[in-house]
């Protein structure tokens, strides 16, 4: 017999593997969701917050057996929430309807937009949210550079980001990115010892910058932004910048790799990314709903 209930602190460590499992094969991948467990682990504990886990995750156990998780991480501020799934086994996909049910019924009232991420393989996944109303607001394609690959990088002059060069930045960053969820302001001050932003200057002006976060604890690193300002396009200073962020973040000896989306109709950032040494592995769908 099945049984559906929330999920505890006890259920992390085994819910953290189960989706880990399922998530290393594109016919069950969901973006929103990495392949390594501790990692899945400390976003389940650290990162949903504003719905704690307990609240907002429901799991499915057949003779206490985990074979079902579905669960969502809410942004109040924004009255949205990502969902992390369905994660079910594939012999128990007739589980699905009832373990969305049960989610729903957990949604705050203040959550009016959903979003999925799944691997445009995951069929069962897309299916679902068509059936579900979700509609397809865009396709990414997933990009990944591999520490092996260090050796091709050519230092493109790249320094780090001083006070004096505080004011273009930010002005670049807000004019390339307005309304994201890091103002050029905000940025200046996450700055520490794993967040640092590169810039390229053309005499006493700001070419580009990129900004990026390094998380050495758990070998994970992000590529947030980065933006060259337009007269000083097509002279090869994105690609300079990627090189070094990649040679900054590759100094932590637990990051591996990193991965990173771009949409899938943007072209030229492809291009560039592949030709720094980025590796084309994924292309997930971004699917959307209105409640």
């Amino acid at each position: 017999m099945v049984q559906f209930r929330n999920m505890n602190t006890s259920d992390v460590e085994h819910v953290s593997r189960f989706i880990s499992m399922l998530n290393q094969s594109e016919e069950s991948h969901i973006g929103y969701c990495g392949t390594d467990h501790e990692e899945i682990a400390h976003s389940l504990l650290e990162d949903v917050t504003d719905v704690s886990y307990s609240e907002s995750f429901v799991l499915a156990y057949e003779d206490d057996k985990l074979i079902g998780v579905l669960g969502f991480d809410a942004d109040l501020d924004h009255h949205c929430a990502e969902i992390w799934g369905p994660f079910v086994n594939t012999d128990r996909w007739d589980l699905v309807d009832t373990l969305w049910s049960k989610m729903v019924e957990q949604l705050p009232k203040e959550i009016n937009a959903l979003s999925m991420f799944p691997n445009k393989k995951n069929v069962p996944v897309i299916q679902l949210a068509e059936r579900l109303a979700f509609q397809k607001t865009s396709e990414q394609a997933v990009l990944k550079f591999q520490r092996a690959d260090c050796g091709k990088l050519i230092e493109g002059g790249a320094t780090e980001l001083t006070e004096s060069y505080y004011s273009e930045m930010i002005q670049l960053h807000d004019h390339e990115f307005p309304g994201t969820y890091y103002s050029g302001q905000q940025i200046i001050e996450r700055l520490n010892e794993h967040r640092k932003v590169f810039v390229i200057k053309n005499g006493m002006d700001l070419s580009g910058y990129i900004y990026v976060e390094a998380e050495p604890e758990f070998g994970e690193a992000n590529i947030e932004f980065f933006a060259v300002t337009e007269s000083e396009r097509g002279k090869g200073i994105g690609g300079r910048l990627l090189t070094a962020a990649l040679t900054w973040l590759f100094a932590f000896d637990t990051i591996e790799s990193i991965t990173l989306c771009v949409n899938a109709s943007n072209d030229k950032a492809i291009q560039l990314y592949k030709k720094v040494g980025f590796q084309h592995v994924h292309d997930l769908c971004c699917l959307d709903k209105e409640q």
